[in-house]
């Protein structure tokens, strides 16, 4: 009787313990797969956020190129007739020397932008400590070339001549010259590489590798036969190349500008191990809860049941994705070490599944940022002519006003410690910018009219500028009489809402649906334009009720409007 006991006991746990074991393989695997993608998502984000910024600096250095071959300046030094004495020549070469050395001061990569006078053999650049103009100039005028010279070190180099120079030994008469040397690249891969990248490296077929300066360079030797180039961007996905020391997951993205790949690897073993640990101590501590069955299974008999049921009930909270199921009141014996281990396991799976979601959040804060980054008002350079104007004309409270206005919008726009602002700061920032342009245009009035309540409510940085800015640019740019932009905020049945009307010539209804229609459809990584970028933050921040709606105001110009929900 008591063996027979004992024999269906052990079948019994045989037949429970198999679905435990076959449920915490199936939850494993499915933890492991949604690890796997989150993972591969926010390193594929790293990436193409790093390749940015790399081919952001070289289209940089591209821009101060064309700006000094367009350059009256430069162009005159080539042909020193035309500029009638010395002291003319000495004025145009000294306002060139100040334009190359204020371009070369920009940025955070120390270059050398220079321009050559074959003819002539004059050559200006910039004050830089990295070296001079290479002796040989490149063949022919293109894209960023890379150079390793004995005498010279590795560097990036990219010319403009006049005439274009595309053959050897033709004559030209100027030539612009960027030069990036390989050392800066360096230095930024290895500030990337302690921002979240695991061994980040620049590659190109044909050329060696340019590393960081920390970089594991055996391994990386290893793993370049195997790279597989990926041609277009849409069919992204990782490459998973087997080594002897183990298998690593490789991600890469083509920087533009240069032709090169931006090339960063994990151990997949890094990524793994955690699980596999938590695996292996599970099935561990189940062989070992089986072993002690089969010992004490006529002592567990009485005790089986309701604990048992309890522990199978726990599994289908489990199953059914509730994860912050526990066992509590563990019986007596063996079963509180069951007990405790199935709450073991219920705790990692959360706590990996809390991992995932706390990823996913910081991604979008990033994506929230780099919208907001997004924003640029180009009207700079105006506002300082401005200024320069009306000092020359004597008017110092003119120029002191602008200036200060000017000083308080762009400490504003550059302050990027907080995503978040009240609705009070950010109509300070509108008033300034409609001040500023006020007294470069004078051809418009503006009103603001804003319920009291709603200045203390936190609002994206920088949401309204962009409305403003729209209305300046375009509604007053054809000929109007005398412009008027009114701002009205109101706050009715729990939705906020904030808007800007002039009176404008306004646009066509077909062209305004289609306007509306593109500003709520782009993807966020082809944003083009400030309203496109204020829809974009507001539905990250608020939710799809929030955005951004076009229609036409009461003077016949266009009334855009914000609403979002209020929260509590």
């Amino acid at each position: 009787m008591r063996s027979s006991i004992f024999t269906n006991m052990v079948i019994a746990l045989l037949l429970l313990l198999t679905p435990i074991i076959i449920l915490y393989a199936y939850s494993n695997q499915t933890s492991s797969r949604v690890l796997t993608e989150e993972i591969v998502k926010a390193k594929r984000t790293q990436v193409e956020t790093f390749v940015g910024q790399l081919g952001q600096m070289f289209a940089q250095f591209d821009s101060y190129q064309k700006m000094l071959y367009e350059s009256t300046e430069v162009r005159n030094l080539a042909y020193p007739d035309l500029l009638g004495d010395d002291l003319l020549r000495f004025r145009t070469l000294k306002t060139v020397s100040e334009e190359i050395n204020r371009l070369a001061g920009y940025g955070r990569w120390k270059g050398v932008i220079a321009v050559v006078y074959p003819k002539t053999g004059m050559v200006i650049k910039s004050n830089s400590s990295l070296g001079a103009v290479p002796s040989v100039l490149p063949d022919k005028d293109g894209f960023w070339n890379y150079r390793t010279k004995a005498n010279e070190g590795a560097y990036f180099i990219e010319t403009i001549s006049s005439p274009a120079k595309t053959a050897k030994g033709e004559e030209v008469d100027l030539t612009v010259v960027a030069k990036v040397d390989e050392g800066e690249i360096k230095s930024d891969l290895s500030d990337i590489k302690g921002k979240g990248l695991e061994d980040p490296f620049l590659y190109k077929p044909g050329y060696s590798p340019i590393y960081n300066y920390t970089a594991n360079q055996a391994l990386i030797r290893e793993i370049l036969p195997e790279l597989k180039l990926i041609e277009h961007a849409d069919s992204y996905k990782p490459l998973l190349i087997r080594m002897k020391n183990g298998t690593y997951q490789v991600h890469m993205e083509m920087i533009q500008p240069l032709g090169w790949y931006l090339v960063d690897y994990v151990p997949i073993g890094k990524i793994m191990a955690p699980i596999k640990r938590n695996q292996m101590t599970f099935y561990i501590i189940s062989g070992m809860m089986l072993f002690m069955a089969c010992i004490l299974g006529f002592i567990l008999y009485r005790s089986i049941r309701i604990p048992f049921r309890k522990l199978m009930q726990g599994m289908n909270f489990i199953e059914k994705g509730i994860y912050t199921s526990r066992m509590k009141d563990p019986p007596k014996g063996e079963f509180r070490y069951l007990y405790d281990r199935f709450n073991s396991m219920a705790a990692k799976i959360e706590e990996l599944i809390e991992d995932v979601l706390k990823e996913q959040i910081r991604t979008k804060e990033a994506k929230v940022k780099q919208l907001q980054s997004q924003i640029n008002p180009h009207f700079l350079y105006n506002t300082l002519a401005y200024i320069k104007s009306m000092v020359e004309l004597g008017e110092k409270e003119a120029a002191v006003s602008m200036t200060m206005s000017l000083s308080k919008y762009y400490r504003y726009t550059t302050k990027t410690s907080r995503s978040l602002a009240t609705l009070k700061e950010e109509m300070e920032l509108v008033v300034n910018y409609l001040d500023i342009h006020r007294m470069l245009t004078d051809d418009f009035e503006y009103e603001i009219d804003i319920e009291p309540s709603m200045l203390e409510m936190d609002i994206p940085r920088l949401s309204l500028q962009p409305l403003v800015e729209n209305v300046i640019v375009h509604a007053f740019r054809k000929p109007v009489q005398f412009g008027i932009v009114r701002i009205r905020g109101s706050v009715k049945f729990g939705t906020a809402r904030i808007a800007v009307e002039d009176n404008g010539p306004g646009i066509a209804p077909v062209q305004m649906e289609a306007m509306l229609a593109k500003i709520r459809n782009t993807a966020s990584g082809e944003i083009d334009s400030g309203l496109q970028n204020v829809h974009q933050r507001l539905t990250l921040l608020y939710g799809e009720g929030a955005g951004l709606t076009l229609s036409m105001s009461e003077w016949g110009g266009l009334c855009t409007e914000l609403s979002w929900l209020v929260q509590e």
